[in-house]
């Protein structure tokens, strides 16, 4: 009797451990979905997303950058943007956004050198960083924007706006200029300042004659003039976001120079650049994270 008792105590012990070895199991597969974002409670299937944002984010040289960034359902997204205190341009941008792997931050598309990561949250989106990282430090609060009060959340359109629009959907067109810029933190700012050129695609460059090699930009019309041995270069430029640039073709005067080479290196170069750096009393011209295209140097 006693050894049916015994087998007895023996298959339930070992029924109730598979019964506990089994619900641990599971319990562990669903800790798994869902730290991968699988069982759908993120900001893309939780939170109602979709509407009109606004506030005011940092800026290197206004009083700070007032943004409106409108989400749709149909994932098409409107950025508006304006410098506080430079005027009432208004520069707008429009396209589509996608989701990153997690469900918690939009990535709006055509955005280049310019944020396009904003982390979703209740009522808020927040801008990251370039790579997509919450910005950190003492101005993190203020890259937060607010979700507005409206019923109903449509791409936005500058029609019955009074304030002059910029649409930056357009890459550089002849009657597109941007009277402000933000400068690098330095004693010399990008307009306004002649900077001299001191390197070409990597090649030292020397000068010939008396006069500077140089390039100067115009913040009060945004237009650019030059100068690299032979004819006087002038055009637009455009300044989209903090720190970024682009230069429209470049015209000249029609003078014939034996030498013309270095000339129109410079010209070509000039319309590959997207973005700049300053430091201290260098300028760097950039395209992308690559070796700068052009050094120069501040003109005392």
């Amino acid at each position: 009797m006693r050894s049916k008792i015994a087998v007895i105590a023996m298959v339930f012990s070992v029924f109730f451990a598979c019964q506990q070895k089994e619900t641990e199991q599971k319990n562990a597969q669903n800790d798994t979905i869902k730290s991968n974002g699988i069982d759908g409670h993120n900001a893309k299937n939780s939170l109602d997303y979709v509407g009109t944002y606004k506030g005011i984010l940092p800026c290197a040289d206004c009083e700070g950058l007032e943004t409106t960034v409108v989400v749709n359902e149909n994932n098409t997204y409107c950025v508006k943007t304006k410098y506080l205190g430079k005027g009432d341009k208004v520069f707008e941008k429009k396209g589509t956004f996608s989701w990153n792997k997690s469900g918690n931050t939009i990535i709006l598309s055509d955005m280049e050198n310019a944020p396009k990561f904003y982390f979703v949250g209740e009522n808020t989106l927040t801008q990251l960083d370039m790579e997509g990282k919450k910005i950190t430090g003492s101005l993190a609060e203020e890259y937060i924007l607010s979700k507005q009060p409206v019923s109903n959340s449509t791409i936005e359109t500058s029609e019955n706006d009074n304030q002059p629009t910029v649409n930056l959907n357009d890459r550089i067109e002849a009657k597109t200029v941007i009277k402000t810029g933000n400068p690098a933190v330095g004693k010399f700012t990008l307009a306004e300042t002649k900077w001299k050129l001191v390197e070409l695609n990597s090649k030292v460059i020397k000068q010939k004659g008396k006069k500077a090699y140089f390039l100067k930009l115009n913040s009060k019309d945004g237009r650019f003039s030059a100068f690299a041995g032979c004819n006087n270069m002038m055009g637009n430029y455009v300044m989209k976001t903090s720190f970024s640039l682009s230069f429209s073709p470049v015209a000249s005067t029609m003078m014939a120079c034996p030498e013309m080479d270095l000339e129109q290196k410079f010209a070509a170069m000039l319309e590959k650049v997207d973005s700049y750096i300053i430091v201290e009393d260098e300028l760097q011209l950039v395209k992308g994270k690559k070796a700068p295209l052009a050094r120069f140097k501040a003109i005392k």
